[in-house]
């Protein structure tokens, strides 16, 4: 078996933004936030990653994943591979922006549902070495949990301290679904110490090559065609110190995913603006 590669943007929609595998979305999200059976999510709408614009100007945000569940909780996930100087203010905005979309102009605050955004991260963000992050908004002389409608969670692939020969000794569930993200392209078949956890062996599946059409491996592969590009750009740049010609790469990059990705999603990929790219595509 080939698995392709979940921290890619293309398999990490497939994988939590298609209605008919929701059931690897739920059993994700109750993992993640340690959801007991008294409060665990059964059932999820998934909803446009966009938040569109309301007005000339104003910023188009796009996330990898949205969904709300029956209680109309709000849900955020975003895969980020390369690391960005100003992602916790990206965070900081998504979320923000999910709570402003809720009302309509005439409706009261009261009418607003917590959002919850989960970052996956292929960089180190934090100092902390703990892999798996939460942040509440908190009273720090009491810890009063005050304004419980904006939750973080960050999961840092790198901070994970099992390797990929550790499979066996993986038991929890949380454990299984971060060694996914991480291992997943490294493996030949599905782990047989995790036939346990039907939602992670469901999402190997997804994974799996053989279940992916000709235009799908085909937009994978130009997608990590460039992604790549893009890797050995930034380290040559490093190298020689400078970061010249910056623009025009971008631009080359872009150009590459134009029938691949939308115009929104290859902004927020290569640090154009949604105007040059869709000069690009003219």
């Amino acid at each position: 078996m080939i698995f392709l590669d979940p921290k890619s943007d293309i398999a990490f929609k497939k994988l939590f933004s298609e209605i008919k595998h929701k059931d690897i979305l739920i059993s994700f999200l109750n993992s993640i936030l340690k959801r007991k059976e008294d409060s665990k999510i059964v059932d999820v709408s998934i909803a446009d990653p966009y938040n569109h614009k309301e007005r000339p100007g104003s910023k188009l945000s796009i996330v990898d994943a949205r969904c709300t569940d029956k209680q109309g909780k709000h849900y955020i996930l975003e895969i980020q591979v390369t690391d960005e100087k100003d992602y916790k203010e990206r965070c900081l905005y998504y979320a923000a922006l999910a709570l402003n979309r809720q009302l309509d102009h005439a409706d009261e605050y009261k009418k607003i549902e917590p959002v919850i955004f989960i970052g996956i991260l292929d960089f180190n963000l934090f100092s902390s070495p703990s892999c798996v992050k939460k942040f509440l908004l908190l009273d720090p002389e009491t810890g009063e949990h005050g304004l419980p409608d904006l939750e973080f969670h960050f999961i840092e692939l790198q901070k994970f301290d099992k390797e990929l020969t550790d499979v066996d000794d993986i038991k929890d569930i949380v454990d299984k679904w971060i060694y996914l993200l991480k291992y997943a392209s490294k493996l030949q078949t599905i782990p047989a110490s995790f036939k346990d956890a039907k939602a992670v062996v469901h999402a190997f599946e997804v994974l799996e090559q053989g279940s992916w059409s000709k235009k799908e491996l085909i937009d994978y592969d130009r997608f990590i065609d460039a992604m790549r590009q893009e890797k050995s750009r930034l380290e040559t740049a490093e190298e020689k110190g400078e970061l010249r010609g910056e623009q025009r790469k971008a631009r080359a990059i872009a150009q590459q995913l134009l029938d691949v990705l939308d115009i929104a999603t290859i902004a927020k990929k290569t640090g154009l603006s949604v105007q040059e790219v869709e000069a690009l595509k003219k």
